[in-house]
């Protein structure tokens, strides 16, 4: 955010027979450190913004006084063949307003995700070993090095006291990034080479998913689901809703009220780490018809939440957290009689009710197309016109809904809305977070 423009500063410097090129912008950023710094871009004689460079100072008076000594010298743009580290390199290359970010969203789409996805690879895993590194001493043997480093990098396992190093597809992730960052630095002619140009990726080792049997679904979501999840309705109904709807954990936690109709949720939008995206991450909404009683449940956290983030806490100002759902997910698996091992070994998780959801959709006979339309997921295989598939107007889908959670049995999804359909009875209570009535 910029907070000092300094063109009157130089209107006066012109005035004591300073040169006018010498123009800039003051503006702070925070540091790795967690520090605030002022930073500052320089105009050249043709207008060019270019920067931006630290003053290393946290106080504004002291930085407008040191970039005054740098007119003074005639050194407010350093000399770009003077040799630069890597870390002076990537100060601010990943913040929305970088010369790089806005030379790419001038020829692209840009997401903020992706911003904050590479910032964050940036600061944890590369500036740590090349950040005070010669910009142009960087090797290929160097970048191999780091990158079959990250098998003994990790996580420590609390039981065993080993590291559990990072899978290849992350560090796959940071050398993407890497790799971006030094090709802009052959851009803009800092170095001759990109050493990443001759470093291979790490084999993608994908990761065995089991999905949860039908069996292990219905016990994991009972009529009295606080046998199974306590008063967590919130965590209960975020993944009942990624069950049957095969939603991403980041659609789910942004949906909003103002998103959900009559028999149907319009996904468009997601939320993470960033915050709320009004897209998804295919950039294409979808409509997903949902069975009733799924439907009355998430009126009733409307009631507390109204057109905000239905899965809030917070009146709907913001949803919970991923963590939140994913811990109390693996606890819920736990009161089931799956084990914390048994789901490291299955490789259970949030992602995996889409696995799921694809697996029972199909199963129970919805064409590829029709689960497509669910999902968003795209194929090759895929033409222009399923993109285009509505999926409100499969009716088989609460039928398939219905039937994971074992209510096939016991109702028949009626075509005519006049006819009575039994759906979940809520009453309120102090606490808002009960559902007195379940189905009969």
């Amino acid at each position: 955010m910029k907070i000092g423009v300094c063109r009157d500063a130089i209107n006066f410097q012109k005035m004591r027979g300073f040169a006018m090129h010498n123009d800039f912008t003051m503006f702070k950023r925070s540091v790795p450190s967690g520090k605030r710094v002022v930073y500052y871009y320089a105009y050249d004689e043709n207008g060019n913004r270019k920067g931006p460079w630290t003053t290393k100072c946290q106080n504004l008076t002291q930085a407008r006084n040191f970039i005054h000594k740098l007119i003074k010298n005639g050194v407010l743009i350093p000399d770009r063949k003077k040799a630069i580290t890597f870390g002076e390199f990537a100060s601010g290359f990943w913040e929305t307003d970088s010369e790089y970010v806005r030379y790419q969203r001038s020829r692209k789409e840009v997401a903020d995700n992706y911003i904050f996805s590479s910032k964050k690879l940036m600061e944890n895993q590369i500036l740590p070993f090349f950040g005070n590194t010669v910009l142009d001493k960087i090797t290929d043997k160097d970048v191999d090095k780091w990158l079959l480093g990250f098998k003994d990098r990790g996580i420590k396992d609390e039981k065993t006291d080993k590291i559990i190093g990072y899978a290849n597809s992350y560090a796959n992730g940071a050398l993407c990034t890497i790799n971006i960052m030094l090709g802009e630095a052959v851009r803009q002619g800092l170095i001759k080479t990109n050493p990443c140009d001759f470093v291979k990726r790490l084999r993608d080792i994908k990761k065995k998913i089991e999905i949860l049997t039908i069996e292990e679904v219905r016990r994991l979501f009972p009529k009295d689901y606080e046998s199974v999840w306590g008063k967590k309705i919130i965590a209960y109904a975020a993944n009942l809703m990624a069950s049957i709807t095969g939603m991403r954990i980041g659609e789910v936690l942004g949906l909003r009220g103002e998103y959900i109709f009559e028999s149907y949720i319009l996904v468009c939008g997601q939320y993470g780490e960033w915050g709320y995206q009004d897209k998804t991450k295919t950039k294409e909404n979808r409509s997903i018809p949902v069975m009733p009683e799924m439907m009355a449940l998430l009126q009733m956290l409307m009631k507390d939440n109204g057109k905000g983030f239905v899965f809030s806490l917070n009146g709907g100002a913001t949803p919970v957290s991923r963590n939140y759902v994913a811990t109390e997910f693996g606890r819920a698996l736990n009161k089931i009689g799956i084990s914390n091992d048994e789901i490291r070994k299955r490789g259970l998780s949030l992602h995996g009710w889409r696995h799921f959801l694809n697996t029972e959709l199909q199963r129970q006979g919805l064409t590829i197309q029709q689960v497509q339309g669910v999902t968003g997921h795209k194929s090759k295989r895929m033409t222009d016109w399923y993109s285009h598939l509505d999926a409100r107007n499969i009716t088989d889908v609460t039928k398939a809904q219905a039937a994971i959670l074992g209510e096939e049995q016991k109702r028949n999804v009626q075509e005519d809305r006049n006819e009575a359909v039994p759906v979940l009875a809520l009453v309120k209570s102090s606490d808002k977070e009960m559902i007195e009535q379940k189905l009969a």
